[in-house]
């Protein structure tokens, strides 16, 4: 049974990829898939959301995009579906995949770019340049990136707190965003200071937690929904008897507002010091 299905599988792939540049093709334009948050997001702020056909689940911003097919988790992708879309050209984030459905849509003549992911505002700018090169918009991408520069330079700074930022729940538990991750360098635009040690995203733990006696904590929305509300997320073991805990001092903010590097970086920094500075 297994066997008849990959079979069957492989044919719909030969089958999409056989159609999809031809499709394109009698489109006569450009039609774009783009894979993670922040690269739908600028492509959108270079003024070519119009070119848009589909996007991965983790697009939700802007509405438009929001309101586009979907053509599944950005790291869980099927050559089939997005053959089917007869796009033109893929722009997905670093780490879109598996790398083996991307090599199979190129092999069917897809263009394909992946965009660098760091956390640092140098990448931001590689990818405003990178996506506009690509969509022939070289002026929109300078002028982007520059209004980026020019809002990042006008935050004020919040003071030195001790954060700590916390990630959706998974199966270790919960999570921080320790160096080298985008809460982090948001939190140092802000002016506040990650007590974490580590570096990358990792489960919490309560040595982390003692060790770093965070003052604040920042959370999105759904993050702490997931974990009950206010009371019940001061209330976890690991968190309770923290100075953050015990003077209620938690900044709340969008999801992909606080782990997306792109246009709304700017917003995210200005919303995280104004909390901060209200905390």
């Amino acid at each position: 049974m297994a066997a008849r299905f990959s079979r069957r599988a492989v044919l719909a792939t030969a089958a999409a990829a056989a159609l999809a540049p031809r499709l394109a093709r009698a489109a006569g334009e450009a039609r774009l898939i783009t894979i993670g948050a922040p690269t739908t997001e600028i492509v959108y702020a270079l003024g070519a959301g119009d070119l848009v056909v589909a996007t991965d689940t983790t697009s939700r911003f802007p509405q438009e995009a929001a309101g586009l097919p979907k053509v599944g988790y950005m790291r869980a992708l099927a050559a089939e579906g997005l053959l089917s879309l007869a796009p033109s050209r893929i722009i997905a984030q670093e780490g879109s995949g598996p790398p083996e459905v991307l090599a199979r849509v190129r092999e069917a003549g897809i263009a394909v770019d992946e965009i660098p992911e760091r956390p640092d505002l140098a990448t931001l700018g590689a990818k405003i340049a990178l996506i506009a090169e690509r969509l022939g918009r070289q002026k929109q991408g300078e002028r982007l990136a520059e209004e980026l520069r020019r809002q990042l330079q006008g935050v004020p700074r919040a003071g030195s707190r001790s954060a700590l930022c916390l990630i959706h729940p998974g199966g270790n538990g919960w999570m921080a965003a320790g160096h080298d991750t985008v809460p982090d360098l948001y939190l140092r635009l802000a002016g506040a200071r990650n007590c974490i040690g580590f570096s990358g995203i990792k489960p919490l733990s309560m040595e982390a937690v003692i060790a770093g006696a965070p003052d604040l904590l920042v959370i999105s929305s759904s993050a702490l929904a997931q974990a009950g509300g206010l009371d019940g997320l001061l209330s976890l073991p690991h968190l309770a008897a923290t100075p953050a805990a015990a003077a209620h001092r938690v900044v709340v903010l969008e999801a992909q507002l606080l782990l997306g590097l792109g246009p709304r970086s700017p917003l995210a920094v200005q919303q995280l010091t104004r909390m901060i500075q209200a905390a």
